[in-house]
């Protein structure tokens, strides 16, 4: 079992979810969900609630649910906050470790010939590592994304 932080992310904060995903956090996401559901979730999971809505933290707090409340404006501050508030100190991708974006589930190497029908062309003959979801089966693969995301991590790691 592992000792990272099991996160909730509310509804407005999908991008966050997501980016934390990436970064091997189990990370929660609903796009439409209310209030009381997500109490129940992080009560009954154990997971850290993540919300930029101040009433609803003071809820959490009454409720004695963890939670994080995000002032920053841009999701590399809001990052920043997450990792300060957790006492995460580096900001990494390690493709052993990530999980789905798109729906949290665990993701693992896979070899190229037992996917090589479902990826483009140019991406087979370029790429030899691959990542499949064991949940919803997508897959994954060092492109130009890593080296874009590779930017937004170095900016998180100066600020903290």
């Amino acid at each position: 079992m592992s000792d990272k932080p099991r996160f909730l992310a509310d509804a407005m904060l999908g991008n966050i979810a997501r980016k934390l995903r990436l970064f091997g956090f189990d990370c929660k996401y609903f796009a439409a969900i209310k209030d009381d559901q997500l109490l129940s979730i992080a009560k009954n999971e154990n997971r850290i609630l993540i919300t930029k809505d101040h009433e609803f933290v003071n809820v959490c707090k009454k409720q004695d649910i963890p939670v994080i409340e995000l002032f920053g404006q841009d999701e590399i501050d809001q990052i920043v906050e997450i990792y300060k508030k957790t006492s995460l100190t580096k900001c990494k991708i390690d493709m052993t470790g990530i999980r789905c974006t798109i729906c949290n589930g665990v993701v693992q190497s896979i070899d190229k010939e037992k996917i090589i029908d479902r990826i483009p062309a140019k991406v087979a003959q370029n790429m030899q590592q691959f990542w499949l979801c064991d949940s919803c089966n997508h897959i994954y693969w060092k492109g130009t994304h890593i080296r874009n995301l590779q930017k937004f991590i170095d900016e998180i790691n100066e600020k903290l």
